[in-house]
């Protein structure tokens, strides 16, 4: 059952109607000419009124049976409930000797964090779902500084960025990003590759950031 609107319709049909049926002028009145159209235009009018109204009995019929809805029907309902993201900094700059080799950076600021599964005490993320993820982070020397870090997912080291400022009052910025399969508990978090050397940034100018969200 479908209902269609009629009024393209009827106005194509009207004017076809009202050019066609007009008598010839030369043989008959102009007073009756005016007069033939005007009763059918008037017929015409009442057509498309009882059209129109058989249209809306169509339409309040299939909202009955549930067959319109305001709702699109082919777009499922998004399940908020699986989502996942999350964005950290680091609040301030930093000496390499603070950090050393082979330890576990972390962004105290928690900006981001939909699914509750960073921490930024630790500065890990455990995944509290399945799926492929997308995961940057960057970091930032000054005056000096260089250090390489890696993307570490259970142990495993899945990327990895290196970052050297010259000389002095050079500052230098590198971003890395990966996507993974992450699985439900999975930890993920950044470690310095190296113990590093000089003074790293992290303030107005840029920060260490790391961030993450799951793809589906």
């Amino acid at each position: 059952m479908s209902c269609v609107n009629i009024m393209p319709i009827f106005s194509i049909i009207l004017l076809f109607t009202l050019v066609t049926s007009q008598p010839n002028t030369h043989d008959l009145d102009l007073t009756s000419v005016v007069k033939n159209l005007q009763d059918e235009l008037h017929r015409l009018k009442i057509q498309v009124e009882n059209l129109e109204q058989s249209h809306k009995t169509c339409v309040s019929s299939l909202k009955s049976l549930g067959l319109v809805h305001r709702k699109r029907l082919l777009l499922p309902e998004i399940d908020q409930s699986d989502h996942v993201a999350f964005s950290a900094h680091i609040s301030s700059g930093f000496t390499a000797a603070s950090l050393g080799k082979g330890h576990e950076v972390v962004y105290d600021v928690s900006d981001t964090n939909v699914g509750n599964g960073y921490d930024n005490v630790t500065g890990t993320f455990r995944a509290p779902s399945t799926g492929v993820y997308g995961f940057t982070w960057t970091i930032c020397a000054d005056n000096h500084g260089e250090i390489q870090v890696e993307l570490v997912i259970n142990g495993r080291q899945r990327g990895v960025n290196h970052v050297d400022s010259e000389i002095t009052n050079d500052l230098d910025c590198s971003t890395a990003f990966v996507i993974e399969k992450v699985n439900v508990g999975d930890f993920v978090f950044i470690r310095s590759a190296s113990a590093g050397e000089g003074l790293f940034m992290s303030d107005g100018r840029a920060r260490w950031a790391f961030s993450g969200w799951k793809l589906f």
